[in-house]
């Protein structure tokens, strides 16, 4: 286990561990769910008809697909500025939920949303932020945390 490094002034209480999961918007499900299982070597893991959403796994992360030609994948249609992606997500290492939200208030970044749910590590907390170029962020701890 990696020692934990001293928090300078002004750095977050929190360490990135690498990415969750990737929600990209496609034309086609299943499509791209053969394109990501054949070609890319992804397996999947699990279908999400009332989101028009699949998620398949790419090593100890998620590729989740979201398919824009179903009504229940509306949710996720482009906004005409080249959006191809709905949301990052970010694996959090343990960390003190309540430091973190001062933090991310400190900078004037507004929580849009949480929720606790699935991800490649398991059941977490997750919160929503955006980027000040407007791109979503997921900031999901890790699970039982």
């Amino acid at each position: 286990m990696a020692a934990r490094r001293a928090q300078k002034d002004g750095e977050p209480p929190f360490a990135l561990e690498g990415f969750d999961h990737i929600l990209l918007v496609v034309n086609g499900l299943d499509r791209s769910i053969r394109f990501y299982e054949t070609v890319i070597g992804c397996r999947l893991e699990q279908r999400y008809p009332q989101w028009g959403m699949a998620q398949l796994r790419a090593g100890a992360a998620l590729i989740n697909l979201v398919d824009i030609s179903v009504p229940e994948g509306a949710w996720a249609k482009p906004d005409g500025k080249g959006r191809n992606m709905d949301h990052l997500c970010l694996a959090l290492g343990r960390h003190d939920e309540k430091a973190m939200r001062a933090h991310l208030a400190s900078h004037g970044v507004p929580i849009e949303e949480e929720s606790v749910h699935a991800g490649a590590r398991g059941e977490s907390l997750s919160i929503y932020v955006r980027d000040p170029d407007g791109i979503m962020l997921e900031l999901k701890g890790p699970p039982g945390h």
